[in-house]
């Protein structure tokens, strides 16, 4: 039997999510079910459906306090760092040091799916979108005068790479790359990335211009 209300709605919030992190590090998604959350905070199951409608706002709100805590690697890894690309070098080795460090919680961010039609909650929408800012500032001072659209779909790009490399760090497949060495493949990334950047503002290449000379 579960322990009546010894804490109060927010502190058994925290525990339930507390729990929940625990169990997928040591059980993984396929081991996680409600009633094991229940168990492991000293509530019953009912009580646990009372903070939580379903399993997936559980993990919905595991989620968001993932993204906080990318969020606050990010900001803190360009602490002190005035140069812009050391800046981009700095939170592309932070995001995947933080995938590395946190795996199951990194993993769910992306393999967690809710049902067909359900919409993604507006506090995890700006939560990533937090996490974009940080990337879209850091890249700003290299694109002067680029519209704002231009410069998040830069944003966006660069950082589907730097996702690629700590997807392969995570599974243990980086090696297939000839190398263990994350930090070589992100900093390689964004020096070419960013050097692409420069050579399409010297020579004046405007977007789809490339594309539109290979159809030639």
């Amino acid at each position: 039997m579960g322990r009546r209300n010894l804490h109060t709605r927010e502190q058994q919030t925290e525990m339930a999510i507390a729990a929940t992190e625990l169990i997928l590090v040591r059980e993984g998604m396929q081991g996680l079910t409600m009633r094991k959350v229940a168990d492991a905070i000293g509530y019953t199951v009912g009580n646990l459906y009372l903070l939580f409608q379903n399993q997936d706002q559980l993990l919905l709100a595991v989620n968001e306090r993932t993204a906080d805590a990318i969020y606050v690697a990010l900001r803190d890894s360009v602490e002190g760092i005035a140069e812009p690309r050391a800046q981009t070098k700095a939170m592309s080795a932070a995001y995947i040091e933080f995938g590395l460090r946190h795996a199951s919680r990194w993993r769910l961010m992306f393999e967690h799916s809710l049902p067909v039609g359900a919409a993604r909650p507006r506090a995890i929408e700006l939560r990533i979108r937090r996490m974009f800012e940080l990337v879209e500032n850091g890249l700003r001072p290299q694109m002067p005068g680029a519209p704002e659209e231009r410069l998040r779909l830069t944003a966006t790009t660069l950082w589907s790479g730097v996702h690629g490399i700590c997807v392969l760090a995570v599974t243990g497949k980086l090696r297939w790359s000839g190398t263990d060495n994350f930090r070589d493949l992100s900093d390689h990334l964004v020096d070419t990335f960013l050097l692409g950047l420069g050579n399409e503002r010297g020579t004046g290449i405007k977007r789809g211009t490339a594309r539109a000379s290979a159809a030639e």
